[in-house]
């Protein structure tokens, strides 16, 4: 596999049917609802407010357990809006790059919506299931682990110690699973477990040409996250300052309403940074599947942009 062809054809084909790249950020349509959301509790909170809900004895039950159940009833909405928009985003981005990655001439946006609308279901439900397994198995793990460190008197959770430093490889095998998975789907044209079983084999054949790969877009997507985080980590910071340093003279929305404000403007930029980097994402994964499933006269041949 030619790494550096294949990350240089991706950011290429991207760059030149940037309508690939409007997919990637309708991933950020939940993030901004979510902003909003967020933004308005934050900004709705008075000093009165802030104190009741810290000290747990606000003065309108009824009106806070209302709040409490239209917040969290919001946000499962928008987790379940957020996996829509992913499977539409990812289906767009991986569609687009299939189709367009030796093409000079372009798409619209309603016609690549129409071309990817197909794979919509089958990359939602493979993302679902993925996402099943891994919650699953983490959710075990910790679900023993306390009942084990509950027996043993915390003994226990530091004999699991062990078993946290699994996260990160199994978060990478997972990842790097769904992603040949997704292209699959598009590159092939078949059902969810038909792509699962299709990727499951190509990772065995190939495995430490996809991990090096998988480390590598991995930390391409780290690297520009942080191009957003540093600089909402450093705002957040500066707004705590005040409180920290002084908590009787600076009244705790002095804090809240500019935060609120932060996060109007940062957490939908995160979902267009997310959206962006992910479709790039996607699109270097089509190009490696038709790298490694080249027919064997072709195996020479190396996959470059025109």
């Amino acid at each position: 596999m030619n790494y550096g062809n294949i990350l240089s054809s991706a950011w290429k084909t991207l760059w030149k049917h940037k309508v690939i790249l409007w997919f990637g950020t309708l991933m950020a349509i939940p993030n901004a609802l979510m902003g909003i959301v967020m933004a308005g509790i934050f900004y709705s909170f008075t000093e009165e407010k802030f104190i009741s809900f810290v000290e747990g004895n606000s003065t309108e039950p009824d009106a806070f357990l209302l709040f409490v159940i239209l917040f969290f009833v919001s946000m499962i909405l928008l987790s379940i809006l957020s996996y829509a928009m992913m499977a539409l985003s990812f289906a767009g981005a991986l569609k687009g790059t299939f189709d367009l990655k030796n093409k000079e001439t372009t798409i619209s946006f309603h016609e690549l919506w129409d071309a990817s609308l197909p794979y919509v279901w089958r990359i939602f439900g493979i993302i679902f299931i993925i996402f099943i397994v891994i919650f699953s198995f983490f959710a075990v793990i910790m679900f023993l682990g306390a009942i084990f460190g509950a027996v043993t008197a915390g003994i226990g959770f530091i004999c699991l110690t062990p078993l946290m430093l699994l996260i990160i490889p199994l978060e990478l095998l997972a990842f790097l699973f769904a992603s040949i998975a997704l292209a699959s789907v598009v590159a092939e044209d078949i059902g969810v477990f038909d792509a699962m079983r299709k990727a499951r084999d190509l990772l065995k054949e190939n495995f430490w040409t996809w991990i090096l790969m998988g480390i590598i877009v991995g930390f391409i997507l780290w690297a520009v996250s942080m191009v957003v985080m540093v600089p909402m980590q450093f705002a957040q910071f500066v707004f705590m300052m005040p409180m920290v340093s002084d908590p009787y003279v600076q009244e705790p929305t002095a804090f809240l309403r500019p935060f609120s404000i932060l996060m109007v403007i940062m957490i939908p930029l995160m979902g267009i940074v997310q959206g962006l980097s992910l479709a790039y994402g996607n699109a270097v994964w089509i190009f490696s599947y038709l790298d490694i499933t080249s027919k064997p006269e072709n195996e020479e041949e190396i996959i470059e942009y025109a």
